[in-house]
């Protein structure tokens, strides 16, 4: 277990499991013949973020699942090691916020009001998108692995996985688990984090904040940035953490609630679609 817990979720890598460290209104693009393959992990908040906006714009994709301690499915990006990874039309594009600039980019359509792309070039967009990254998904790690019985939760996603078999299930589901559980203390030095609740609580409240009377940050058109945000906090789902903070605050439920039926169902192809407990796609 040693020598596995060097080569994958290591105190110093577990980062990879949460991969790398928006406004006017816009209405849902159409599906279009853009190929969109996404390496991920299931509960990954930055993978959560693509996934997304992928489905707010109506965009069909596929996920590969990689596992957390072989990360055999992207061994072909040697330089590269963290997720997500996308290959858009057989490009591959790493980091999540290139990777939704690309999928704008060419998902791009002529006449309209604004475009994606400029608005994210906006300095509240901008604000709030290095917000989501810098700020709240380093938080989300903190508080799913504030002990054993929590990160071994955090990992029952993997139960979930279809691609992989029984022992791989089992090895990432104990290995995994006391791996993030041991690099807990080191993260949350890492990024100044002494009471990972109470911190996550005022950094979700500084969001309804902004988010006001809403229904969503700019008002009555959803955005880049509420999408954002809630693919970091949705990744979660399922999770103590995200149902301790949804009942805290009202109001982030009531919001959360609000941009998952404006986003509308998920574009995820998979066959057969598989009923997952955990992130995104859970109750």
């Amino acid at each position: 277990m040693a020598a596995l817990l060097r080569r994958g979720l290591t105190a110093r890598s577990v980062n990879v499991l949460w991969g790398t460290p928006a406004i006017g209104p816009f209405s849902s693009r159409s599906a279009s013949a853009l190929s969109v393959q996404l390496y991920q992990y299931e509960i990954c908040p930055f993978c959560c973020k693509v996934k997304a906006f992928l489905d707010w714009q109506k965009q069909s994709y596929r996920t590969i699942e990689v596992n957390p301690l072989s990360k055999a499915e992207i061994k072909f990006s040697e330089k590269y090691r963290k997720v997500p990874i996308a290959m858009v039309d057989g490009e591959q594009v790493n980091d999540s916020l290139d990777i939704i600039k690309k999928v704008a980019a060419s998902l791009e359509n002529s006449g309209a009001e604004a475009s994606i792309l400029n608005s994210m070039e906006d300095a509240e967009t901008q604000k709030w998108l290095t917000w989501a990254d810098k700020e709240l998904a380093v938080l989300l790690f903190p508080n799913i692995t504030r002990n054993f019985g929590e990160s071994f939760e955090a990992f029952q996603y993997i139960s979930e996985v279809p691609t992989f078999g029984a022992s791989a299930k089992m090895l990432n589901q104990l290995a995994g688990s006391l791996a993030m559980w041991l690099a807990n203390g080191k993260l949350k030095k890492k990024y100044n984090i002494t009471d990972e609740r109470k911190q996550l609580s005022e950094t979700l409240e500084t969001w309804v904040a902004a988010v006001g009377d809403g229904p969503f940050l700019r008002g009555s058109a959803l955005s880049v940035a509420d999408v954002a945000v809630y693919g970091v906090i949705s990744s979660i789902r399922g999770l103590a953490a995200h149902k301790e903070a949804m009942a805290a605050l009202p109001a982030l439920a009531a919001w959360s609630d609000r941009v998952r039926a404006a986003i509308g169902g998920s574009m995820r192809e998979e066959e057969p679609p598989v009923k997952r407990t955990y992130g995104l796609t859970a109750p």
